[in-house]
Order: structure tokens, then C-alpha cells, then sequence
């Protein structure tokens, strides 16, 4: 049996926490992931990990081999990456976090472009508005929006990610349009809702109009309902259901084909940054590399 696979495995049901999950996470079954484990508890002679019917613990040694078994992997990682750099063949597995409406949107369809410059390499995309820690994952790389708190990251600016605001055809039929952004408070408005682990969440009751004069308005909305997807919310949107902000490379489609008219066009709003960020390193891997160069040349 491989023993780099099985130390990838038990890896994996630790910081899973689950067999279950840590098989549908390694494409393997339930009953392969336990041959794995039994496999190194054999060759080492005790147990790793103590299992009942719902609950599932890592042994005090468990943990001493988790360790170890980082080390190793991330050793056999660095060797194939300093090859593929003297090779010029960059390959391995990138781990790449991004918001889930640029990455169904946006990211997904361009990386089949990625793929046939690079074939050797896979990327794995959680798709997640939360914002994850990149000091205390695998992540390789992730897509931000919004402000960037300090950090020992490095930051590369992507395009900015803009938004607009938008109706049906058939909801401004039965409701006339707004005048001004304090018009708003007599429509149906509709919120995309963040929780607590965004940036976003204390924008929930306001949104802000920038004006010709550079003014900046900020109106509180009574909102119809509030959803915590910006597809939904598009969706709502299109039915007639109400008046929303959506991200404008969500909303460009309908826009363009009359299904979705934009509202006060003598307003706009402010745009989001987005950022490309990963950790500062002496040597980059040149799987990153890669994408780094191909991201900034889709989104620069």
C-alpha cells in the first residue's frame, strides 16, 4: 500500500475530523479511507485515531504522526515544485479560496484557458464568501473583496468589482422608477445578506450613491426580504419581485439582453476592491507563479 497516500489520507481525516468527509474529499471510499489507517497503525504498532459510531479522536501519538506527516508532505510537495522549475513544467495541486459570485461568474469559465496553458496543474476551488486564514490553512492563494486589514500578505489589485442597481421591466411597470436614491425607501428592495465572517455584514441596511458632485448619499432601505447569495437575490430581481444592488459582471447578461433595467444612471456606486493575496515567500512555487501571471492578465 502507498504510505505517501495513506499519510495524505490520515492527514486529511484529521483535520476533517470525519472519515466520511475525508473520503468524499479524496475521491475514495469510506472503506478504503479505514484500509489506510489500519495500514499505519499496523506498520507503527498503536493507534492513530479512535472511532465510535458518531465521534471520532485523534490519539495523543495521533497527533505526535499528524505532525510528521505535514513535514513529509509538504518535503515531497517542495521537491516536485523545485523540479518543475528547472523543468519549466509547473504542476501540483493549488488550493485557491474566492467569492462565490466572481468564481461561478467570473473564475470558472477562464480556467479552462488556464488548463490548456498549463495542463499540469490542478486548482481547487472553494468557492466561499467567508474570508479565510491564510496563515492557518493550505490555501495557496485567494481572492478578495473589500478592504484588506494588515497582514503579511502579499496583495496583488484585480479589477474592481462593480455593482449596480437594478429592476424588471415588469416590477417598473406596476412601480415608478426612483428619482433620487431617497426614492427607495417607497419600493420593494431586496438585500444580499453576509454574515458575521464577511466584510460585508454591516452593510446590511444602507446603501451608499456616489452623486455627480462626488457626494456621497447613504440611504437606509426597508428591505422586502434579504438572501445570502447575490444569484438569488439576481433571481428575485428578474421575476419582478423588487429592486436590488448586484454585482455588475452578475447582472452585465441580463442588462445587456432587457431583462434587467439599471436604475439612477446619474448615480453610481462605489465599486469593491478585489485583491489577489498569498503569503510572502523566499522561493515561489511555480505552480503560483502560473496563475498569479495568468490571473493578472484576465483581471489586471
Amino acid at each position: 500500500m502507498d504510505k505517501l497516500k495513506a499519510m495524505q489520507v490520515f492527514v486529511r481525516v484529521v483535520d476533517k475530523q470525519s472519515l466520511t468527509v475525508a473520503a468524499q474529499n479524496s475521491n475514495l471510499s469510506v472503506a478504503m479511507v479505514s484500509n489506510y489507517l489500519k495500514y499505519l497503525e499496523d506498520e507503527l504498532g498503536t493507534a492513530l485515531v479512535v472511532r465510535t459510531t458518531r465521534t471520532l479522536s485523534v490519539t495523543e501519538f495521533g497527533t505526535y504522526y499528524y505532525g510528521i506527516c505535514l513535514n513529509v508532505l509538504a518535503m515531497v510537495r517542495e521537491s516536485g515544485e523545485v523540479a518543475a522549475n528547472f523543468t519549466g513544467n509547473p504542476e501540483g495541486t493549488l488550493n485557491l479560496a474566492a467569492p462565490r459570485t466572481f468564481g461561478v461568474v467570473a473564475l470558472l469559465p477562464r480556467l479552462n484557458a488556464f488548463y490548456a496553458q498549463h495542463p499540469r496543474i490542478r486548482i481547487d476551488v472553494s468557492l466561499s464568501d467567508d474570508i479565510v486564514d491564510m496563515n492557518n490553512t493550505d490555501y495557496d492563494a485567494a481572492i478578495r473583496l473589500g478592504p484588506l486589514p494588515d497582514s503579511n500578505l502579499v496583495a496583488r489589485p484585480l479589477r474592481p468589482y462593480g455593482l449596480v442597481l437594478c429592476a424588471s421591466p415588469d416590477y417598473l411597470a406596476a412601480n415608478p422608477p426612483p428619482s433620487t436614491p431617497d426614492d427607495l425607501a417607497q419600493h420593494q428592495c431586496i438585500a444580499t445578506y453576509f454574515d458575521h465572517k464577511t466584510v460585508w455584514n454591516r452593510l446590511q441596511t444602507t446603501w451608499a450613491f456616489i452623486g455627480a458632485d462626488d457626494a456621497t448619499h447613504q440611504v437606509n432601505v426597508p428591505f422586502k426580504m434579504q438572501v445570502n447569495d447575490a444569484q438569488g437575490v439576481c433571481a428575485l430581481v428578474l421575476q419582478g419581485a423588487g429592486i436590488a444592488v448586484l454585482p455588475e459582471i452578475l447582472a452585465r447578461p441580463w442588462l445587456q439582453s432587457g431583462q434587467l433595467l439599471r436604475l439612477l444612471p446619474e448615480y453610481r456606486l462605489p465599486d469593491r476592491a478585489m485583491h489577489l493575496v498569498y503569503r510572502k515567500m523566499d522561493s515561489m512555487p511555480s505552480k503560483l507563479k502560473a496563475f498569479i501571471t495568468f490571473l493578472l492578465d484576465e483581471f489586471a
